[in-house]
């Protein structure tokens, strides 16, 4: 059995009664989290832009009664902003997961302003958004939020300037949510994926960038699986957790330490 392959270690009832918001719960990695999360006895409602991919991951979950769904754009801050509240106002709310996010791979002179805006209004703006307004159903539960954010991220990375920009700012405002959100009980993590072979990075990445981002960028020499990175987030949930906050945790097999992830071809020879 190869370690990607281990079932998970946590209590089957890990997660009951807790109630759940994963933003990006379409696909990749949000929907793994959103799954294992119902697996594990919560409630979730998953945010994302399209029904049908939605309904796919409310179809797949092994409760499906306890997966709920609403189409929205986490850059449409009064839409999201009316979501997390008619969450927070039907279940209440324990967890937050800052999933959704995307970018496209390009040199940092060529990023046009429009494109440095739109990876950072996806990225980080968005948020801010989200976790602000989900903040009063949190610090009435005494929950959690973990950001979805990405291997390296303080380090750098070839061909994501906005995204590394991005990111760096997300550390930073889960660390200061952290200080000023501790008193309320509520913690702040962060968690950094390295490669994920989702559809996404497939469609966006060049082939020599995919065959060289495990092979010379990881030195575990494996991807990260979605469903790693969804124990991950499971375990910061719950009580074994709950003393961590103000973290960023790279479940990499070590690229932060090593040549690290680059998306540029030049980056490998």
């Amino acid at each position: 059995m190869t370690p990607a392959s281990r079932p998970g270690v946590l209590a089957a009832d890990a997660c009951a009664g807790l109630s759940a918001l994963v933003t990006g719960a379409g696909s990749g990695i949000g929907r793994a989290i959103a799954l294992r999360l119902v697996e594990l006895g919560a409630r979730v409602t998953g945010l994302g832009r399209r029904a049908e991919t939605l309904a796919e991951t409310q179809s797949l979950a092994a409760g499906r009664e306890r997966f709920g769904y609403e189409v929205c754009d986490v850059r449409d801050t009064a839409a999201v902003v009316a979501a997390v509240e008619r969450t927070g106002a039907r279940h209440g709310l324990g967890l937050l997961v800052n999933n959704a996010g995307g970018q496209f791979f390009a040199r940092a002179a060529d990023i046009s302003p429009g494109g440095w805006r739109a990876v950072i209004d996806l990225n980080l703006t968005a948020n801010f958004t989200v976790t602000t307004a989900a903040y009063p159903f949190l610090a009435r539960s005494g929950g959690s939020v973990v950001n979805i954010s990405l291997s390296g991220v303080e380090r750098g990375g070839m061909g994501l300037a906005h995204s590394i920009a991005a990111r760096s700012g997300v550390l930073g405002l889960t660390r200061t949510l952290a200080l000023e959100w501790a008193g309320d009980g509520v913690r702040v993590n962060c968690v950094g994926p390295g490669t994920v072979l989702t559809g996404a990075l497939n469609d966006e990445a060049g082939r020599h960038v995919l065959d060289n981002l495990v092979a010379k960028g990881t030195p575990m020499r494996r991807a990260t699986t979605p469903e790693e990175v969804a124990e991950l987030v499971a375990f910061l949930a719950g009580p074994a957790g709950a003393m961590m906050t103000g973290q960023l945790i790279q479940i990499d097999g070590g690229a932060h330490l090593g040549a690290g992830l680059h998306m540029l071809p030049e980056a490998y020879p």
